[in-house]
């Protein structure tokens, strides 16, 4: 599919069609002009109208998924089963090297365009500097060693922002071993994110480019059923590669900088 003929079927007018989903809906999800109304696409986000990955820079703490786990599989098997369906369009999955479940999240872009910095990076100038600045202070810390941290699939939220498998610790030494990390960082960094103590643990398969109408939600909902079934047995767990640093310039990769400390 050509770029031009994707960007018509994702903000085409209100009577046409994309993938075979009438493009009308109510006006919360759509403009004035009739169009589907952007989410994680266009100028200062993610991704493109297309589907393509924009620079969006930042750093974070992420355990990435063993590609030899059944977890692994499923979700590459999750992304084919969105990829056939009639809401393709409307969504970009990750490639496989980038899936990983989210630790803690440090700094990206959009915190430094708001403003939002903590003040101890208040006058980096850009996100190089706010990343040098972070990793010196991690490799000064004494944070407490992480042992293996395994998780067990609670299931898809919404697909209504992203297309993500939700995730819980599979035991209490696992569940307490995460939220110490997660205190020590924030109090370390001097970061404290509103949603800090609802955090819910996630690995993102992929994102939804524009706002759903209420015409997309049946087909939203087959989805789910049909990759519920692929997430049972082995890949109804996961034990993840150990945490580390990452820095990332885009979504299509997060190459790891320093490990934290393993029990």
């Amino acid at each position: 599919m050509t770029a031009i003929n994707r960007r018509s079927m994702l903000l085409g007018a209100a009577g046409a069609t994309a993938a075979g989903l009438a493009l009308a809906g109510p006006a919360e999800a759509t403009g004035s002009d009739g169009k589907r109304e952007p989410l994680n696409a266009g100028p200062g986000k993610k991704w493109d109208l297309d589907g393509n990955a924009q620079r969006f820079r930042g750093n974070t703490v992420v355990c990435p998924v063993p590609q030899d786990s059944a977890f692994f599989h499923a979700e590459k098997q999750a992304q084919e089963i969105m990829k056939r369906s009639s809401l393709a369009d409307q969504y970009v999955c990750l490639p496989h090297n980038s899936m990983h479940m989210t630790v803690f999240d440090v700094v990206a872009q959009d915190a430094v365009v708001n403003k939002q910095l903590p003040p101890w990076l208040a006058d980096c100038r850009d996100m190089t500097e706010i990343s040098q600045r972070v990793l010196a202070r991690l490799q000064k810390s004494h944070l407490t060693p992480l042992g293996p941290i395994t998780m067990k699939v609670k299931g898809f939220r919404p697909f209504d922002a992203n297309f993500t498998m939700d995730l819980a610790p599979a035991d209490d030494t696992t569940f307490n071993m995460l939220w110490t990390t997660r205190r020590e960082l924030r109090d370390l960094l001097d970061i404290r994110a509103a949603n800090f103590d609802t955090y819910q643990f996630h690995s993102t398969i992929g994102y939804r480019l524009v706002k759903p109408l209420p015409s997309d939600v049946p087909a939203m909902e087959k989805i789910a059923a049909d990759m519920a079934g692929l997430f049972t047995g082995a890949a109804a767990t996961v034990t993840l590669e150990p945490a580390a640093f990452n820095l990332f310039d885009d979504m299509l990769a997060f190459p790891q900088v320093w490990l934290l400390p393993r029990a």
